[in-house]
């Protein structure tokens, strides 16, 4: 064979790449594959199109959820704002004043007779002493105040049980008038309304609210917070618009850690695990102030002994025995209270 003849079909030239299989199936794939180039040359673009319209379209619909949210916010703000802000403001420096180092007793042995405030309106805060430097220690700490043993034997009311309503996830599964509680039950709000509360409804209108709006990202998550908004402005905000505007007194119990070493504290049996074991289960001293909300004038300042004692009852583990301990001292507490003021029933 001379070099001017052509090469035998299926052989490979020297210097040419292997050719896999019969030749005819390596030209069909090249022939596919020459055909298919093109249309990988558009179509990728194309997606890459679509992609960025879609995230366009979702970031503006995330957007406008976020400025009606806003919108939304800043209204409220302004309807409500002007009855919580100041009253917020007042009661966190009489709570502040309630746990300064150098405490100013103001006995009032003639309150029950002139201005019964147990049978009132009022709001309500218990806290260790350490947690009330500040108002955001107050802020922080006030989702441990509980109603206990002290509401109980002080005031002249008779609050609903707490733990007998229908179950609840939040206010708006209610009837009107109850809110969803801290035991997830519904109940008519107990008296006096516990700050706890206030704090937690209208979280909402703080800066720290906007902060986390700011930061939400997502259509998901966007109609999450504006649906939880939407129950709070519905329900839970009317009402605790409403008891704030009823409220007559402010009374600020402050727990002192006891003296000479540390002791048991509860961890919140019984009281849907709010307690966050800042109050001694110990005895221990507690301050107990009471203010007129309409006038802002203190009208009672005591320090007396948180001190109780537990009689009979059956063998307790103890996380309950605690819990029930720190409502024998809350009551005895209570009872000193009733007495300074002028109750002859306290004894």
């Amino acid at each position: 064979m001379t070099n001017s003849e052509p090469p035998v079909s299926g052989k490979r030239i020297k210097g040419e790449p292997a050719m896999r299989g019969l030749p005819t199936l390596a030209r069909a794939r090249e022939e596919r594959r020459s055909r298919s180039a093109p249309l990988w040359n558009w179509l990728g673009p194309l997606v890459l199109v679509v992609l960025v319209i879609g995230w366009r379209v979702d970031a503006m619909r995330t957007g406008e959820l976020r400025s009606g949210l806003l919108a939304r916010q800043r209204e409220v703000v302004q309807r409500l704002g002007s009855r919580w802000f100041p009253l917020r403001d007042r009661v966190e420096a009489w709570t502040g004043e309630c746990a300064a180092p150098r405490f100013a007793e103001l006995a009032n042995p003639t309150l029950a007779a002139t201005w019964d405030f147990r049978g009132m309106s009022g709001i309500y805060l218990r806290i260790a002493k350490e947690n009330a430097a500040t108002p955001a220690k107050i802020r922080t700490s006030s989702r441990f105040s509980l109603h206990d043993g002290f509401t109980s034997c002080l005031l002249n009311g008779k609050n609903p049980s707490p733990v007998e309503g229908a179950k609840c996830e939040s206010t708006q599964t209610c009837a009107v008038g109850e809110q969803c509680n801290e035991f997830n039950q519904c109940a008519a709000p107990s008296q006096p309304y516990n700050l706890r509360t206030a704090y937690r409804v209208t979280y909402v209108l703080s800066d720290e609210w906007l902060t986390e709006i700011q930061a939400t990202h997502g259509d998901l998550a966007l109609r999450g917070a504006v649906s939880a908004f939407d129950a709070l402005e519905k329900y839970d905000l009317q009402l605790a618009t409403d008891l704030i505007a009823k409220a007559a007194f402010f009374m600020a119990v402050v727990d002192e850690p006891i003296e000479g070493g540390d002791a048991p504290v509860d961890s919140g049996a019984g009281g849907a695990g709010s307690s966050d074991g800042s109050i001694p289960t110990g005895p221990h001293q507690a301050r107990v102030c009471v203010w007129r909300l309409d006038s802002g004038a203190k009208v009672l300042a005591f320090r007396g002994q948180a001190a109780g004692e537990l009689m009979g009852g059956h063998p307790l583990s103890d996380e309950v025995r605690l819990a029930r301990q720190r409502q024998a001292q809350s009551c005895g507490l209570a009872l000193d209270v009733r007495a300074a003021i002028g109750d002859a029933a306290a004894r």
